[in-house]
């Protein structure tokens, strides 16, 4: 061998080695991108858009699979089953199989169809899988929600509109009574929630009129107390965690006004079909409805039929034979205790409280694991939130605070009604649940990464892998 070519075999072996490229499948790509779709489309077109696809089978069914393989993908399940949340969250859905298992045969697919309210954890899921695995997403996911936020306050309040004003004259889906678009009063609030934290907390930017456009948004959902109710506990956390005098006056001059010219001009219309206008006096009624018993009887008797409802239901399983395992996965709940009050075609199968329908079904433990999950989850962003804003990283701070708020309007919202049971919000629950997830990881890892010198030199948001983790 030559004396050059021994030279350049040892320059070439000396050399550093260059960065290992990891090509990802395009699975995970194109499921992020369609459950980034699936989220705005659920949010617009509500059950109107649910009801795409072949019956049994709708589009809910194909994203649950697509997330499934893009999971498996990111060959991060393992390492997020170790976390503590993780771990509440596998005991969490065992158990919930273990209730549903033993009426699999019975009741078939409707033991099924009953079983997305913990199923759609899988989102969850799959979506701090994507942030653990490739951080850049979580600045995409961002971007994209601004985007969507920008949409939402003209077209949120147009399609909600249009599902009261117009239902007689929207196209339906063959053999069904379901329009496109087809809102429900408190998915739209928590929407509008997500919507007015993302912009009161900074992370976008936000001019002076938002504030008249958001309050005049959300007085035309006045009518529907969960959904007023989980907007005003949403606003109310935001203005806790971040007050800021200037936007707190707009917004207080901003429904003012719009109040004040309702009451002026004594402004009321009643959708067609609708049961109550929208007007002054019913948003009175509605507040005061949620603190107190109304002498309106429109108000109290949903009230009453809840509460009487739910005390059933407590006493079949804190205090009936029903404790440990509650009825199952697949029985028709408000057949089985004596509340139905839908239709042949459209029976309503569980009671207005996303919470009570696990201890109903799943029983006393049931409701326990999802109690601490739902805390151990939120517990976790408020840590994280608190110490980014100690170390004066407001980008940080904004992202956990606006998570946290997104999560207690969907909390608030269940309380009141068959909420998580359906993909229209289950499917953006779980994807708010898995973005702060991943993000709890994410923050966490990068202070760690950085702990010798964080109160100095803060990691910046959002701050790619090494070179090693390159998306080609």
């Amino acid at each position: 061998m030559s004396s050059s070519a021994t030279a350049s075999s040892q320059q070439l072996a000396s050399a550093p080695l260059a960065p290992r490229v990891v090509i990802w499948p395009r699975i995970p790509l194109v499921y992020a991108f369609l459950h980034g779709l699936w989220f705005a489309l659920y949010a617009f077109l509500g059950k109107g858009f649910a009801y795409a696809g072949w019956p049994p089978f709708y589009v809910s069914e194909f994203l649950l699979g697509l997330a499934l393989i893009a999971l498996l993908a990111t060959r991060k399940l393992g390492s997020l089953i170790l976390t503590p949340l993780g771990g509440i969250l596998s005991c969490f859905v065992l158990w919930q199989v273990a209730c549903m298992a033993p009426y699999l045969e019975t009741f078939g697919f409707d033991a099924l169809r009953d079983s997305v309210i913990w199923g759609y954890s899988l989102f969850g899921l799959t979506t701090a899988a994507l942030i653990v695995r490739l951080p850049r997403s979580l600045e995409i996911s961002l971007q994209r929600y601004g985007r969507f936020a920008r949409l939402y306050l003209f077209l949120g309040p147009a399609t909600w509109l249009a599902t009261l004003y117009l239902h007689d004259w929207l196209p339906t889906w063959p053999g069904t009574n379901t329009s496109v678009p087809l809102i429900k009063g408190d998915e739209y609030g928590v929407h509008l929630a997500g919507v007015f934290a993302f912009s009161l907390l900074g992370l976008r930017r936000s001019r002076p009129w938002w504030a008249l456009v958001i309050m005049f948004d959300i007085l035309l959902g006045m009518s529907v107390r969960s959904g007023l109710l989980a907007f005003l506990c949403a606003a109310a956390l935001v203005l806790f965690l971040r007050p800021r005098i200037g936007k707190i006056a707009i917004l207080a001059t901003a429904s003012s006004i719009l109040v004040l010219a309702m009451v002026v001009f004594d402004v009321r219309f009643t959708p067609p079909g609708a049961a109550r206008e929208l007007s002054a006096e019913v948003l009175s009624r509605s507040l005061v409805s949620l603190v107190s018993d109304s002498e309106h009887s429109d108000f109290e008797g949903t009230k009453e039929w809840r509460l009487k409802w739910w005390r059933t239901i407590g006493n079949y399983t804190f205090e009936g034979p029903y404790f440990w395992t509650g009825k199952g996965y697949g029985v028709n709940l408000a057949e089985s205790d004596g509340f139905q009050v839908g239709t042949q075609e459209e029976p309503l199968r569980s009671p207005h409280n996303s919470h009570l329908t696990f201890l109903a079904r799943s029983g006393v433990p049931g409701l326990v694991l999802w109690t601490l999950l739902q805390g151990t989850w939120a517990t976790s962003i408020l840590r994280s939130y608190l110490r980014a804003r100690k170390l004066k990283l407001p980008n940080w701070s904004g992202l956990f605070a606006w998570l946290l708020t997104y999560w207690i309007a969907f909390m608030v919202a269940a309380s009141f009604d068959v909420f998580l049971e359906g993909p229209m919000a289950g499917i953006p629950f779980w994807t708010i649940f898995g973005l702060g997830w991943g993000s709890h990881i994410l923050f966490r890892s990068q202070l760690d990464g950085n702990s010798s010198s964080a109160a100095a030199a803060p990691p910046v948001l959002w701050r790619d892998r090494p070179a090693e983790y390159v998306v080609v």
